[in-house]
């Protein structure tokens, strides 16, 4: 192992980079940094691009430092190491090997390279050359959301109490609704709710519904609750602020299209008898037959987190499933009208279809 290599990668781009830069600071100073530091920008989209900046990285390597000291190189944002079409070329392959000889040829107790990328091909020579050098630290947000809730809920409890707050599972649980799984997201809004409260310790559900920023999926996710809940006048607000924002009405049909979804098989489980909520949280029961029957579905629902799943039983039990497949119906007629062409704007086709979701229910005559 080289001593003096460290590679940082994952999708948690604010982790990466974190890491990153606190080596940079380690093994270089601020003082020093001026003299001793080369950072490569990595951000290569382009084949041409990549073999510029592995060029740029192993000259800024084997140069020396000024006036013979410490030499300290920051391969920075390295996007293309996940690219397994670049990663395939012959010239950027070269120039890979290159370095990667470089690097088993051994360092300086002088010379420092740092590499941080927001992934990398593993199956790739390169990324095999590196595990023999150096120990690789990733950091990942997992791609299924009931993995990676907990983990960025963990992280923001943590960084309340770091920062000497309390806040309830409940106002913790829409905080996450809010901001989404991503670190600089959940950072960003912790400080904004920490300088908002001040002396006052004690986090609010009311602090996090007034403060805290819908990140984009949150919006989304904001959008489909407004419909659900059969509030018109929220879901069109924040369905013109979405088309702003340049969503686009196709995009957000297929949204309510599986919300529908995910609210009529949740009530169909509750005439079953397989789910029942206490208080507002979902319970599931247990059985052979239920056993089998969810262990043969892609997405067992009783793996998703429990927050989402008892939001989606909380607004399906107040339908009928006659109503909630009626409703289905309309969204995917409205869905294939859209595809079919037409003169109708798709925008004042998706405002129509909420007013007749959101409607209230006919009383009987």
């Amino acid at each position: 192992m080289a001593d003096n290599v460290y590679f940082y990668c994952g999708n948690d781009e604010y982790l990466v980079g974190l890491n990153a830069r606190k080596k940079v600071d380690q093994v270089c100073p601020a003082e020093e940094q001026a003299l001793s530091l080369e950072i490569i920008d990595g951000s290569a989209s382009k084949i041409e691009e990549a073999v510029a900046a592995v060029d740029q990285c192993i000259a800024a390597f084997r140069t020396v430092g000024l006036f013979g000291g410490k030499k300290v190189v920051w391969f920075r944002e390295v996007a293309f190491l996940k690219n397994a079409v670049i990663m395939k070329n012959a010239d950027v392959k070269r120039l890979l090997g290159e370095l990667s000889n470089d690097l088993k040829s051994g360092l300086s107790p002088d010379q420092f390279l740092i590499i941080s990328a927001p992934g990398i091909d593993k199956r790739s020579a390169f990324h095999k050359a590196l595990k023999e050098v150096v120990q690789l630290e990733e950091f990942n947000i997992p791609e299924r959301d009931y993995e990676a809730r907990p983990v960025a809920l963990e992280r923001a409890l943590s960084l309340f109490k770091r920062e000497g707050y309390s806040i309830d599972n409940d106002a913790a649980q829409v905080f996450i609704d809010r901001t989404g799984f991503e670190t600089r997201q959940i950072m960003n809004e912790v400080e904004k709710l920490v300088l908002f409260k001040g002396a006052d310790k004690t986090i609010q559900l009311a602090d996090v519904q007034l403060m805290t920023s819908s990140s984009g999926e949150a919006i989304t996710w904001d959008f489909t609750d407004a419909i659900a809940e059969r509030k018109l006048a929220v879901a069109i607000r924040i369905f013109r602020q979405l088309l702003f924002q340049k969503q686009t009405a196709i995009g957000l049909i297929i949204q309510i299209e599986s919300m529908y979804q995910n609210m009529l098989r949740f009530r169909e489980y509750m005439e079953a008898g397989w789910l029942r909520m206490n208080g507002n949280r979902i319970q599931w029961a247990s059985g052979q037959e239920i056993d089998d029957y969810f262990e043969a579905m892609p997405d067992d629902p009783r793996t998703m987190h429990w927050f989402r799943a008892s939001k989606i039983a909380n607004q399906a039990a107040p339908y009928s499933v006659t109503r909630l497949a009626a409703s289905k119906r309309l969204v995917v007629d409205t869905h294939e009208r859209m595809l079919s062409g037409g003169s109708i704007p798709h925008e004042l086709m998706l405002e129509t279809l909420l007013a007749k979701l959101c409607a209230p229910p006919q009383r009987r005559r």
